[in-house]
């Protein structure tokens, strides 16, 4: 297909109906479909760079209104605001809001009304619905749930980081993935908030559970909650020798990492048997829900990649481990199951889309999905039948968990 000018491209996309402040500001791709960019109500305003031959923004959007903004193979919901930044593979669902210097990469999925204000950094990161980000966050590697509302959210204070790598191994390790709430309970828009206050971090992997309040200005090494204030914690200085080669409580990390593979698990199978047939006659929001499905498998997929480098340093954190006066057996044990059980494993968790979960559950949940929107339809779910649908999440993410319990068992 011959290669269409600029001028021909602001044309097919004023046809339909969307709004270009300073035409000769903004930059399109020829990969770009031009179809794909909906109006009436988007608007891009001066220094609008749209890229991506997947790239899909649909009506009510606005980009750049507080600085340029680039946009790579996203999938944009109606009614978004990207004010500034850069955005690449992610989705963002209705209602979402990006302040400007956002810098928001793949495997990144904010669901409805997800939203954050200026110099937020995202990355491999699920925020669902109603989750408030402040400003100066780097909040890579993480899943946040919690909240029934806009008005009752979990939100993330100012000047936060979720610190998600390790100098561990050869070349460092990034299987930190931090969870604050869950996905079964969390898709029911019935959960308490949670609070992270300002000025402050995780050091992933933990565990942050509904209700749960962090002080500001406090580095929080340690799981938390339920409906708990947390004000600091408290570390021994010390000094030790170092080598990365050796690693510690490898069971505890990798069923970490289970737990976040199953939660992801989870929200897929909830976009299967949820979400999509709530979207069904509505192709935009399908094709949009589908986006976000694969974004969540990708989001597997890495966790799985990251876990794998673990195994993969095994080996030689065993032999520094032998090299000890009185070696831990049980550790050295636990070790070598992850080592050699690797293969088996991996492909036992790549299998999560045939995870069943609870079948007599799903169907009580499935029974009557009726609202205008995705966000009526939860909310107006009855108790029983939310109880339903939590349930069988849950039975989702234990059979994930069951993972570790087969292949990477060893003597306590």
């Amino acid at each position: 297909m011959a290669t269409i000018t600029l001028e021909q491209k602001i044309g097919v996309l004023q046809r339909q109906g969307v709004e270009i402040r300073a035409p000769h500001s903004v930059e399109i791709g020829d990969e770009v479909v031009l179809e794909q960019i909906k109006g009436p109500g988007t608007v891009l305003h001066s220094g609008t760079k749209l890229y991506g031959e997947r790239l899909l923004i649909l009506p009510g959007t606005r980009i750049g209104y507080e600085e340029p903004a680039t946009v790579d193979n996203c999938a944009v919901g109606p009614n978004c605001r990207l004010s500034g930044g850069y955005f690449s593979d992610a989705v963002l669902l209705d209602d979402v809001t990006m302040g400007k210097g956002s810098h928001v990469r793949g495997g990144t999925l904010m669901e409805e009304q997800a939203n954050g204000a200026h110099c937020v950094g995202l990355k491999q990161t699920v925020l669902m619905p109603f989750v408030t980000l402040g400003s100066l966050i780097n909040f890579c590697d993480v899943l946040m749930a919690g909240g029934t509302s806009r008005r009752d959210h979990s939100e993330v204070g100012s000047s936060y980081i979720h610190f998600n790598f390790t100098p561990f191994g050869e070349n460092g390790d990034k299987a930190t993935p931090s969870i604050m709430g869950d996905v079964p309970r969390g898709v029911m828009l019935r959960s308490r908030r949670i609070f992270l206050g300002g000025q402050g971090g995780l050091v992933g992997p933990v565990r942050i559970a509904y209700g749960t309040v962090l002080a500001a200005g406090f580095v929080y090494r340690r799981d938390h909650g339920p409906d708990e204030l947390v004000v600091g914690e408290k570390v021994v200085a010390r000094s030790m020798p170092f080598t990365p080669l050796r690693y510690s409580r490898i069971r505890d990390k990798v069923a970490r990492n289970l737990t976040y593979i199953g939660n992801l698990a989870a929200l897929w199978h909830w976009y299967e048997r949820v979400r999509l047939p709530v979207a069904a006659g509505d192709a935009a929001c399908a094709l949009l829900y589908r986006r976000a499905q694969e974004s969540i498998a990708g989001g597997v997929t890495e966790r799985i990649k990251r876990l794998a480098q673990v195994a993969g340093y095994m080996e030689d954190s065993i032999r520094e481990l032998e090299r000890d006066p009185a070696p831990n057996r049980t550790e050295i044990a636990a070790q070598r199951a992850l080592c050699d059980g690797w293969a088996a494993m991996e492909q036992q968790l790549l299998a999560y889309r045939d995870i069943p979960g609870s079948e007599e559950d799903l169907r009580q949940l499935a029974q009557g999905l009726e609202g205008e929107s995705y966000l009526s339809t939860v909310q107006g779910m009855g108790e029983q039948q939310a109880a339903a649908g939590t349930r069988w999440l849950e039975s989702v993410v234990a059979a994930v968990e069951a993972v570790e319990l087969r292949a990477v068992s060893a003597p306590g």
